[in-house]
């Protein structure tokens, strides 16, 4: 039965014009939700692909489905991530899977003692990572057209946290990635080893202006 529902949202997803639409609003007036990932089977095809160590760690987080159309985010106090029931329905398969893997990476970066040594320190070495691939963004346009046209555009939310997250959701390949943001990276997308230890307090002078969020973003757009 499960299999089916699944199947039969992967068809609906394909009506054409304006039918989608129009079905997914006639769903939520009844408040139906066609198919609904189980948490474990969600982490499972939300890290597909990623380096076994990473998938495994994955594997300790719950993911909650809570009644809702969509929303949903990674709660550090509890160590678990809620998404809601209603994104398969009403934003996709694909869209789920995505959800899930950009909150992954969150409760990633909370557990994995490398990163969160990272964070703890107000993410010296990913700030210096951004700071050094300002004057490589032509040679790399995918990145630079999502961190310009996407990413940025999110305000405030273009914070170093959910730039952490984003990464690993929106390049599965380190290639993609200016060189320094590609080392910084590639434990968790391509399972290589991390080219410095997270864990020590920075050994270049960390001045107050440049750990500020205009500063952040700024770096993120190429500039000084």
């Amino acid at each position: 039965m499960i299999r089916y529902r699944r199947a039969v949202l992967s068809a609906v997803e394909r009506l054409s014009g304006g039918r989608l639409p129009d079905l997914r609003r006639s769903l939520w007036r009844r408040q139906l939700y066609l198919y609904v990932t189980p948490g474990d089977v969600l982490v499972e095809r939300a890290l597909r692909g990623f380096p076994d160590e990473v998938r495994a760690l994955g594997r300790r987080c719950r993911i909650i489905r809570t009644n809702a159309r969509g929303g949903g985010g990674f709660y550090p106090d509890r160590n678990e991530i809620e998404l809601a029931a209603g994104v398969e329905t009403y934003e996709g398969l694909r869209q789920v899977e995505l959800s899930a893997c950009h909150e992954l990476f969150h409760y990633v970066c909370w557990n994995d003692r490398r990163y969160r040594a990272d964070e703890d320190q107000n993410f010296p070495y990913l700030r210096r990572a951004v700071r050094e691939s300002r004057k490589l963004l032509p040679a790399f346009p995918r990145y630079r057209d999502w961190v310009t046209g996407s990413f940025l555009r999110q305000g405030d939310h273009a914070n170093p946290v959910e730039y952490f997250a984003d990464i690993p959701t929106n390049f599965r390949d380190v290639a993609e990635l200016p060189g320094p943001i590609r080392a910084h990276f590639a434990p968790l997308i391509a399972g290589s080893p991390l080219p410095y230890d997270l864990s020590r307090s920075p050994d270049w002078p960390v001045v107050p202006a440049e750990v500020t969020l205009e500063t952040f973003q700024r770096w993120l757009a190429g500039r000084e």
